[in-house]
């Protein structure tokens, strides 16, 4: 708690460094999209009064093509953010075809993987500091609802190192969390770090089909 109380500085206290493309590692990050951004995890154009229409390019590349809306308010220290978006899987058949000729004994396989999602955040910005808190619910070939606590801390420069922890509420899943660096550019943004998830798919051919960690990565471009 003293070292937290140190670091914070008033005279800096509207001096954190953004990315711009309001992500972290695997959340959100609350801010308000004020630069169109070209980005892996999201590339957003604001449009007016907070608010920005933005997509998943990662998420584009894979066939889930999506679109969302998000509204950020940023009041002195504090940080207000919530959005919705719309996801379609549109590569079924590629892989009905794949798993069917992987496993012959398959004969029918199919993924419902669409639907919407919401989210909405609250910030905290402590001078170098910043702490949020995310719930986030999808409605795709499952129900999930996640909340989310992270801290921000701003080392040097545009140099951050970001914790995320939280809990999915939904059995087999309980933990999920994330640790990693950020660099912060005016323009220039990068993340990398590794996600704790837990997640178990029966096709995969290793370990049982059990992934436990995934690596978080990202890159961006602000267009100040």
């Amino acid at each position: 708690m003293w070292a937290l109380v140190a670091l914070i500085q008033p005279s800096v206290a509207h001096a954190f460094n953004h990315a711009g493309n309001a992500r972290l590692l695997s959340s959100d990050e609350a801010a308000v999209i004020k630069h169109p951004v070209l980005g892996l995890q999201r590339s957003a154009v604001p449009i007016a009064l907070g608010f920005a229409v933005d997509t998943s390019v990662l998420a584009d590349a894979a066939l889930a093509a999506n679109l969302g809306v998000r509204w950020g308010l940023e009041a002195g220290p504090h940080r207000f953010v919530v959005g919705a978006r719309y996801t379609k899987f549109l590569g079924n058949e590629l892989l009905k075809d794949f798993v069917t000729s992987q496993e012959p004994a398959v004969k029918n396989f199919e993924i419902d993987f669409q639907g919407p999602s919401a989210y909405a955040l609250y910030g905290l910005q402590l001078g170098r500091v910043l702490v949020q808190a995310e719930v986030r619910h999808w409605r795709y070939q499952t129900t999930t609802t996640t909340a989310t606590g992270a801290v921000v801390l701003n080392l040097i420069g545009h140099l951050s190192i970001v914790g995320e922890l939280g809990v999915r509420f939904k059995d087999g899943y309980p933990l999920r969390g994330a640790a990693g660096i950020r660099y912060a550019g005016e323009n220039f943004g990068f993340s990398l770090g590794a996600a704790y998830v837990d997640l178990t798919e029966p096709l995969l051919p290793i370990n049982d089909g059990r992934i436990p960690v995934l690596p978080t990565f990202d890159l961006s471009w602000t267009f100040q």
